[in-house]
């Protein structure tokens, strides 16, 4: 990329590096499925890079320059906002980091590059009560992944549901994500609003689940090693993303065990699959578009 300039063509060269990123990402990606959606976080940027590119966009914002055919550069920069949001007010941390948006900002504009990015790249499109009613800022924070505060409580989730994991489950994130946004009921409303977003939250975990040695169908392996250096920069996190996907890795190993000969004929019950366990069910309240919904949770 070249240095930060701040002009059109500087937006320009960065709006078409990342474009030809992306599309390279869609066709990976559309391999695992058509529907399996990106996310701008999945840039690939180096940090010095990542750097420039801020750099060009605080630039133009200052010069009141908000381009309508380079706009990739500042999806990825509402993104990075949006990774480090911590809940507290969106766009005071935005305006902050971004002299001159009081002035020559444009909410509505950072919406409608969002709503190029998931029509063009088949990116991730918010979904749930909480995007509803926030129709902005939830794409940012959609394609933010997996915020910063955020992190702790997603693992805790992995860690708590890691002896109900299945092979099954792990092939397919959409229904994992559902198994998983049912155990939330008891985590702080900002996480229950990010959980609300099932497809995400399974992609998310299946990706935080695979092995040390290799990469995630569902999300770019840059992407994926900054989310786990962040989050196991925390002790008790780290110990519960280790120990989630030492479960999966088990539960991995076992689906490549030669089925007995015999089990169809099995009158001892030693080859037949296990089922998990009963516990007592937990019963709680979530609201939804209708109002308040009681639901009872079975493990299985």
């Amino acid at each position: 990329m070249t240095g930060a300039s701040g002009s059109a063509e500087g937006l320009g060269v960065m709006h078409q590096r990342l474009e030809a990123h992306f599309l390279a990402l869609r066709s990976h990606r559309n391999e695992v499925g058509p529907d399996v959606p990106i996310f701008a976080l999945e840039h690939g940027l180096t940090d010095l890079e990542l750097k420039l590119l801020k750099a060009n966009v605080v630039i133009a914002v200052r010069r009141g320059q908000l381009p309508r055919f380079s706009w990739l550069p500042f999806v990825i920069y509402a993104a990075e906002t949006g990774y480090e949001y911590s809940g507290d007010e969106y766009w005071q941390t935005f305006a902050a980091r971004t002299p001159g948006w009081g002035e020559y900002g444009d909410r509505e504009y950072i919406r409608s590059s969002f709503l190029k990015f998931a029509k063009q790249f088949g990116g991730a499109r918010p979904s749930g009560t909480w995007a509803e009613h926030r129709t902005i800022i939830c794409w940012p924070i959609t394609h933010a992944v997996l915020p910063k505060d955020l992190q702790r409580q997603l693992a805790q989730l992995i860690f708590d549901y890691r002896g109900a994991l299945t092979s099954e489950l792990l092939a397919d994130p959409a229904e994992l994500g559902s198994r998983l946004a049912a155990r939330a009921w008891h985590y702080s409303s900002r996480f229950q609003s990010f959980v609300q977003n099932t497809s995400l939250l399974g992609q998310v975990a299946a990706a935080l689940l695979v092995d040390e040695d290799e990469e995630s169908p569902y999300l770019l392996n840059s992407t994926l090693k900054r989310i786990v250096e962040s989050l196991s920069a925390e002790r008790e996190a780290r110990t519960w993303l280790r120990d989630a996907k030492s479960s999966a890795n088990r539960v991995r190993a076992r689906g490549f065990l030669p089925a007995a000969s015999n089990r169809d004929n099995d009158t001892t019950g030693k080859g037949r699959q296990r089922l998990p366990s009963a516990t007592d069910p937990r019963v709680f309240l979530q609201l939804e578009l209708q109002g308040w919904a009681a639901h009872l949770f079975l493990p299985d």
